[in-house]
């Protein structure tokens, strides 16, 4: 589909109940070294792996309308990738930007305290999002705003809600001055999804972001020194533009805090349309030692089995996600791995759907035997040999 912070988001089609979702592919390796360096805060030292599956238990219990919901988490304890399984929401981001075709300013109002709310609840249950920006606020069938690729390593203790700068991500354009400085240090992650807020509502009204240029470094420098222009055209409300100006603060001491965001004359339309309360907005939620130990579903040998099930269902021995490989040359080596997948879509394999369907049924049936049988516990191991003979009796 799309990449997200610190990783990419596939979709995903659950048989068991014919529906979609959207996966979220991390690499473990880099979230272990960004929850070593997110420390700070903590009442008693933990692992990077525990705050790791602390952090994804609390996701899993996250339930707010105008938040993305986790489902599952799957885990190949032999491969590096964690599997993150999300609700997907189908109407897809609100605004693509840069676009010659910005919205509406009550449009714009409309999808921002949606946003706003969703954005309190996860600061609620000390959250930072981290890349707040269009592309992640999702837009429901009912016209209601979701806000997506929620990431992990990004809970902060205490209340000043400060981050590490290496423990956090973020698009260049969205992020704000004061995570942009050299070295490692720390900031307010509170603070900081301000300005990502107000960099996203400046592109809902205007169409792209304030701050542009050709590079990382040269734009780096102008959102950390140049003056914040509102544009002539289109034209905004008086009170809009207080609000983004007050959101854009260079100074995160200065910067308009949510509960003030909440209040603004703009927000709530001069106190006509006032949003709900923090306790009617928010429920903390809890985790056990049992939510934290059970948060993971362990699953050995994920990725194969997703190729072989997907194999056999399109009645093919190619692998479905790299067919790019068959259409380039290799001047490089190419792995055993290629060479296979190369070799299967060959014009000297077998022609016949029969004669394919054998081959792709051997070479499962040897990875189900010599491979995925052995590491999985008894449970698991009888229902895929039942779903195998199965899926191989009904042709």
């Amino acid at each position: 589909m799309m990449p997200g912070s610190y990783g990419l988001v596939k979709l995903a089609y659950s048989e068991e109940d014919s529906t979609h979702y959207a996966m979220k592919i991390l690499s473990k390796r880099r979230l272990i070294r960004q929850a070593g360096l997110a420390k700070r805060g903590l009442i008693k030292p933990i692992s990077p792996l525990e705050r790791v599956y602390r952090e994804i238990a609390v996701l899993k219990k996250l339930d707010h309308p105008n938040v993305v919901k986790l489902f599952e988490v799957l885990d190949d304890p032999l491969e590096d990738s964690l599997y993150m399984v999300f609700e997907l929401v189908k109407q897809g981001c609100v605004l693509t930007i840069p676009t010659d075709s910005p919205l509406a300013e009550d449009k714009a109002w409309s999808i921002f305290r949606d946003t706003v709310l969703g954005l309190e609840y996860l600061h609620y249950q000390h959250i930072i999002h981290g890349d707040l920006k269009p592309e992640n606020l999702l837009l429901t069938e009912c016209g209601h705003i979701k806000i997506a690729d929620l990431g992990v390593c990004n809970e902060f203790f205490g209340e000043d809600a400060m981050i590490s700068s290496g423990s956090t991500a973020g698009t260049p354009a969205f992020r704000a001055p004061e995570s942009l400085k050299l070295g490692r240090h720390l900031f307010c992650g509170k603070a900081a999804d301000i300005w990502s807020l107000g960099v996203t509502l400046y592109a809902l009204v205007y169409g792209n972001v304030p701050f542009i240029a050709n590079s990382i470094p040269i734009l780096y420098e102008k959102i950390k020194l140049d003056p914040l222009v509102l544009l002539e055209e289109p034209k905004i409300s008086e009170q809009l533009q207080d609000c983004i100006r007050r959101m854009l603060a260079k100074n995160p001491d200065s910067r308009i805090s949510l509960q003030q965001l909440k209040e603004h004359t703009w927000i709530t339309k001069g106190g006509l349309h006032p949003l709900a309360n923090v306790s009617e907005n928010c429920d903390l939620v809890k985790v056990s030692e049992e939510d934290i130990s059970t948060v993971v579903q362990s699953i050995p040998k994920l990725d194969t089995l997703i190729l072989i099930k997907t194999m056999l269902k399109n009645h093919s021995f190619g692998n479905p996600y790299v067919s790019e490989i068959l259409h380039e040359s290799h001047p490089r080596d190419i792995t055993r791995y290629e060479q296979f997948v190369r070799a299967g879509r060959s014009n000297s394999a077998p022609g016949s759907y029969t004669q394919q369907r054998w081959f792709i049924l051997e070479h499962f049936r040897y990875i189900l035997l010599q491979v995925l049988l052995p590491q999985l516990p008894l449970q698991h191991s009888l229902k895929l040999i039942v779903g195998y003979y199965m899926d191989n009796n009904n042709g």
